[in-house]
């Protein structure tokens, strides 16, 4: 405990980009679980690589415990002031949806709505209050986007006050994106992780010759970098196995259709012919919108392929030494590598930019993130 105190008073003196009590409430919570997750770590080196024995540890079981502890730290550590904003910005989204889709249930109501309801007829709205309900609601949505605009400034200011260079236009599209809430956690987590590591660092220089100290810190500096593999494997099989293949479905789709209005342009009477014609532009618009997003998450994806690639070696070097460390001396150099390393990389963490070519296709960008996110 008293070492715990120790750590605490030490992590508080820290000033960087994180305010000493949101480094304190951060490591306050992660501290217990990588503790948790470095004596399961040490469990690993005596089990067997498997067992029969369903009741008997072995390395497969001992890494989902390890795994799951660290994914109890993501969700801490991906607490930050800008995933507060990204998650205000995804609540007002989804609430200008609704209004959205209310207002066109209900002007499709109205065609039926009498003009005047009697007053026993509780279950009935009139046209009046139907219009009254329509009009509350598009403002409800024009004061989201107010809002959404504030928060997307305040989200540029959070994300360049921790290093990054990003521009407003990046970081709307960062908010349309179905990647937006990955792209921010994993901002969130890496600096949180970066500030955690430099003072893990200075923990194992201030143990000294405890060796078992000194140890212990760097199996957390360890699955720190664990935590950042795992985080980066679930957004490159996100963008992999669940985006992409949606994407082709939706061009797929869509190339379908176009076929079929080509086919109705060439063959039904001239009358209907300028009616295909824009919905055959409409469609087109959707294929070419479609190929841009794909070619967005792939940038992105190789961003992050980059950045675990040099993750991973850290990562296995940091793995096999706390196997086999003999003295504090070597952990700090490793530890001082590591923290150089993270630097390199942090350019890594900014999201691709989109250039759109007409307001159109950014409007239409807008649209397949929520085909994306609602795909069934």
């Amino acid at each position: 405990m008293r070492v715990l105190f120790f750590v605490l008073g030490l992590l508080l003196c820290f000033v960087t980009s994180a305010p000493a009590s949101s480094l304190e409430a951060v490591w306050g919570e992660v501290h217990p679980l990588l503790s948790d997750a470095v004596s399961e770590l040490d469990l690993r080196s005596s089990v067997p690589d498997s067992s029969w024995n369903p009741l008997e540890a072995d390395k497969d079981s001992v890494d989902g415990k390890i795994n799951d502890l660290l994914d109890e730290c993501i969700e801490v550590l991906g607490i930050s002031g800008m995933s507060e904003s990204k998650d205000a910005i995804r609540k007002l989204q989804k609430d200008s949806r609704y209004c959205r889709e209310r207002v066109s249930e209900l002007k499709t109501a109205r065609l039926a709505a009498p003009k005047k309801v009697k007053k026993w007829e509780v279950w009935k709205k009139d046209a009046d209050s139907i219009d009254a309900e329509i009009k509350e609601l598009e403002i409800r949505e024009e004061e989201n986007d107010k809002r959404i605009e504030g928060l997307v400034d305040q989200l540029l200011s959070e994300m360049q006050s921790v290093g990054m260079k990003v521009d407003r236009e990046q970081v709307e599209t960062l908010v349309h994106s179905v990647t937006g809430d990955d792209d921010v956690r994993l901002v969130s987590v890496f600096n949180n992780v970066k500030l955690i590591t430099t003072e893990l660092q200075r923990l194992t220089d201030e143990a000294n010759e405890n060796i078992e100290m000194a140890k212990r810190y760097y199996g957390m500096h360890a699955l720190l970098l664990r935590i950042l593999l795992n985080l980066y494997g679930n957004y490159e099989h996100k963008i992999d196995d669940v985006y992409l293949v949606r994407i082709a479905e939706i061009i797929r789709k869509q190339e379908e259709l176009i076929q079929r209005t080509i086919e109705k342009i060439n063959s039904e009477p001239a009358k209907y012919r300028g009616i295909y014609k824009t919905n055959l532009a409409a469609q087109g618009l959707t294929v070419r919108t479609a190929g841009m997003y794909a070619d967005y998450l792939r940038k992105n994806r190789q961003r992050i392929v980059n950045a675990k690639s040099g993750i991973s070696h850290e990562y296995e070097v940091a793995l096999n030494t706390y196997e086999t460390v003999q003295g504090a001396h070597s952990l700090i150099a490793l530890m001082r590598d590591a923290n150089a390393m993270l630097d390199r990389i942090s350019e890594l963490q900014t999201p691709e930019l989109v250039v759109f070519q007409n307001v159109e296709m950014k409007t239409e960008f807008r649209k397949l993130t929520n085909r994306l996110n609602s795909f069934d």
